[in-house]
């Protein structure tokens, strides 16, 4: 059940150079994989819209956000102070599934953030992470990973970890035999894709894409985040964040 309130924030700190760690008191424990609606509460109308995002993390009433700075409602976000206030709707979306065997995920810059609480949630027996960054210094996170499982890094310029692509890495992984029985990922589309093209390949491996759009409910009433799929029409927001791959790709 989402909620609708104003919270004090707890954290707020820089883990990059344009990307930021939030944390605020949130009572209700969201499930893996869903998003809340943030928005400012000191009477602003711009930015007029709340902003989705991802559950990075929730530990006994305390909600953590990734979230990096890409226009005025975030960078306005990016500013809030230990104490202030916010306005949370949430938790919303459905979740990822879950398996007791091996997990795979696929993330690619701010679209590792679900993965983190989706896997330290997971009852898997074996966790294995492929997490793609532009470079050394837009790395975040990674020690968080490293606590809950086994991490692939990669950079588009190779200054840290592998040089390349995290679906490249994921495949050169199956390559050796390792093979999963279900694949998260959460990203560019054309990550997302490419993940999708490569374990399709074995219908025994179940993926799910966590899509992005922009949104101005977060519930299916404005239409805003309908988006256009082999698999039909969907709300993101309503219908996801979470797909079947096979739904949409």
């Amino acid at each position: 059940m989402s909620i609708n309130l104003v919270t004090e924030v707890v954290t707020n700190r820089f883990l990059s150079g344009d990307t930021f760690l939030l944390d605020v008191k949130f009572n209700e424990k969201p499930s893996p994989g869903q998003f809340v609606m943030l928005s400012m509460v000191d009477g602003r109308t711009d930015p007029y819209l709340p902003r989705p995002i991802s559950v990075f993390d929730w530990n006994d009433g305390v909600l953590s956000l990734i979230i990096k700075v890409v226009g005025r409602g975030t960078e306005l976000l990016s500013k809030i102070r230990p104490g202030e206030k916010l306005r949370v709707v949430g938790h919303l979306g459905n979740k990822f599934p879950d398996t007791e065997g091996t997990v795979f995920y696929v993330g690619g810059g701010i679209g590792i953030a679900p993965l983190f609480y989706t896997a330290k949630m997971s009852k898997a027996s074996k966790k294995v992470f492929f997490l793609g960054f532009k470079d050394e210094a837009s790395v975040i996170a990674k020690e968080m990973f490293e606590k809950i499982g086994e991490v692939i890094l990669c950079t588009d310029d190779g200054s840290c970890g592998i040089a390349g692509y995290p679906h490249a890495a994921l495949a050169k992984k199956m390559e050796t035999g390792e093979v999963p029985d279900l694949v998260c990922t959460c990203g560019p589309e054309i990550m997302m894709e490419s993940v999708h093209r490569i374990i399709s390949q074995n219908e025994k491996i179940a993926v799910c894409h966590s899509l992005e759009a922009r949104m101005g409910c977060g519930i299916g009433a404005c239409l805003g985040c309908r988006i256009e799929t082999k698999g039909g029409n969907y709300l993101v927001c309503k219908d996801g964040p979470v797909f079947d791959g096979k739904d949409i790709f």
